[in-house]
C-alpha cells in the first residue's frame, strides 16, 4: 500500500456490533480479512500499539513509584499540612485556568511520589507531539514511516465526529491514525443507558461506513481497529475505605487505584501480609504479582511499577479512585455532556481492563482490502506496529517484537 487509515475505535465491543446495530462495521467484517485481538491487564494499550514492545520495554504501564519519593523540601512539607481537598480543588481550578495538570484529583503529597506515565493526557491534548519523537526510545509506527508523512488525530466529543470526515483522509500522507475515543466515554458513563449506547453505535458505524467510501475513492487502505470492549457495571467495590481500615502507617504502603485496577507498594511486612490478606477475601477480582504477569508477556525487571495488583472481574468497578474529586468530577460532568451522568452517580457505568480472557478484553482489527489474507489465530497488541508497518512496504524496525497479521495474496502460515 502507498496510504493507509488506521481508524482506532477502543470500547467497540465486537459482541454489540451486528447487521442491525452496526451494518457498516459488521458488512466490513463480512467482506473483508479480520482478525481477533488479544489484550493485556492493561487500561491504555495505545503505547504498545504504536511500538510493537511489551509494557516492561517501552515502560508506559501505569504509575511508577519513584526512587526518591520519600524526598520532600520545605515548601512541599507545608503544602502537605493542607487537607487534600483543598490542595486538589487547587490543582482543578490550575487545569482550568493554564491548561492540564497531570491527574489533579492526586493530592501533591501523593502525587510526587509517582511518575505518572499517562499516555492518554499526551495523545489528548498535545496530539502533535505524539508524531516526533520515539516513545520513551522506542520507535513506533510514526517514526518508521517518517513523522512528515503522517498525521495522528483524537476525537473524543461524537457531536464532533462527523465534522471531522471532511478533514481526514486526504491522501496526503503515507499513514493516517484516527483515535474515535467517542465510544469508550460514552460507555463508561452511559452503559446503562441502552438507547443512548446504541445511538453511540450507530454513529460511529456510520463514521466508519463514510470513511470507507471516502478511502475507496482516494485509493487509501483502510485498517479499523479495536483494542477491548466495556462491560456494564453491577458492582462498586470502596476499595479505599477497606485499605483505610488496615490501620497501617503512611509509609507503609503507596497504592494508586483505577476502576478495574489497583496497584499497591508494600513497604513493611506487615503492610504485605494485611494487604495481601485483604485482597484474597475479595469476592470479585484477583490479585497478581510480578511474576504472574509472565503469562501475559510482561516481565518487570523490579518492583518500580507495583509489587502486587488487584484486577477486578467484569460488571466491577472500584469507587472512588484516585481520578475522583468532588470538585473535578463536577467540572466534567457540566463540562461534557457524555459525562454528565457522573453529577448523580460519580463512578464508570462501563468498564474494561480486566484479566485478558474475558469477553470485554477482545479486540479485532479488519483491513478493507481484499488482496490481503489474515491469520488463522489471534493477533497480540505487540503484532499491530509491525503489521501496519509492513503495509507500507516500509522496514520493520528491530524493536517491534511482534508479527505481522496481513499478508498479501495467500493465507500465511499459523507462525512465521
Amino acid at each position: 500500500m502507498e496510504r493507509l487509515f488506521v481508524c482506532y475505535v477502543p470500547a467497540m465491543d465486537r459482541r454489540r456490533i451486528d447487521p442491525s446495530t452496526c451494518p457498516h462495521v459488521s458488512q466490513l467484517f463480512s467482506d473483508h480479512p479480520s482478525v481477533e485481538l488479544e489484550t493485556v491487564p492493561q487500561i491504555d494499550h495505545v503505547p504498545t500499539l504504536l511500538t510493537g514492545a511489551w509494557p516492561h520495554q517501552h515502560g508506559l504501564w501505569g504509575p511508577r513509584l519513584r526512587p526518591d519519593a520519600d524526598r520532600r523540601t520545605a515548601t512541599q512539607r507545608l503544602v502537605d499540612l493542607l487537607p487534600d481537598f483543598v490542595t486538589t480543588s487547587a490543582q482543578g481550578l490550575a487545569h482550568l485556568v493554564s491548561g492540564p495538570v497531570e491527574l489533579a484529583t492526586l493530592a501533591p503529597r501523593r502525587r510526587r511520589r509517582f511518575e505518572l506515565l499517562r499516555f492518554k493526557f499526551v495523545k489528548s491534548f498535545t496530539p502533535e507531539k505524539v508524531l516526533l519523537l520515539p516513545l520513551n526510545g522506542w520507535d513506533t509506527i510514526f517514526t518508521a514511516v517518517g513523522a512528515g508523512n503522517a498525521r495522528f488525530g483524537f476525537v473524543n466529543d461524537l457531536g464532533h465526529l462527523s465534522a471531522r470526515l471532511d478533514g481526514v483522509a486526504r491522501g496526503d500522507v503515507a499513514l493516517e491514525w484516527l483515535e474515535v475515543h467517542c465510544l469508550d466515554e460514552i460507555q463508561h458513563w452511559n452503559l446503562d443507558d441502552a438507547a443512548l449506547t446504541a445511538a453511540g453505535y450507530r454513529a460511529v458505524d456510520d463514521f466508519v461506513g463514510r470513511l470507507h467510501r471516502k478511502c475507496r475513492e482516494s485509493g487509501i487502505g483502510l485498517l479499523v481497529l479495536c483494542d477491548h470492549g466495556m462491560e456494564r457495571v453491577h458492582r462498586v467495590i470502596d476499595l479505599s475505605a477497606k485499605l483505610h481500615a488496615l490501620e497501617l502507617d503512611p509509609e507503609e504502603l503507596d497504592f494508586f487505584i483505577e476502576g478495574s485496577r489497583a496497584t499497591f507498594w508494600l513497604h513493611s511486612g506487615r503492610a504485605h501480609s494485611r494487604v495481601m490478606g485483604l485482597l484474597t477475601s475479595l469476592e470479585h477480582g484477583t490479585a497478581l504479582r510480578n511474576k504472574e504477569l509472565k503469562q501475559w508477556g510482561i516481565e518487570f525487571a523490579d518492583n518500580a511499577y507495583g509489587d502486587v495488583y488487584f484486577v477486578t472481574d467484569p460488571g466491577c468497578s472500584m469507587a472512588p479512585s484516585d481520578f475522583y474529586q468532588p470538585l473535578a468530577n463536577a467540572i466534567s460532568a457540566l463540562t461534557d455532556r457524555q459525562q454528565r451522568p457522573r453529577l448523580w452517580r460519580p463512578h464508570h457505568r462501563g468498564e474494561h481492563g480486566h484479566l485478558p480472557q474475558h469477553p470485554s478484553e477482545r479486540g479485532f482489527m479488519i483491513l478493507a482490502d481484499d488482496a490481503y489474507a489474515a491469520r488463522n489465530e489471534p493477533a497480540r497488541l505487540v503484532d499491530v506496529a509491525p503489521t501496519i508497518v509492513s503495509l507500507l512496504a516500509r522496514r520493520v524496525p528491530d524493536g517491534m517484537a511482534g508479527r505481522i497479521v496481513f499478508r498479501d495474496g495467500a493465507p500465511p502460515p499459523a507462525h512465521s
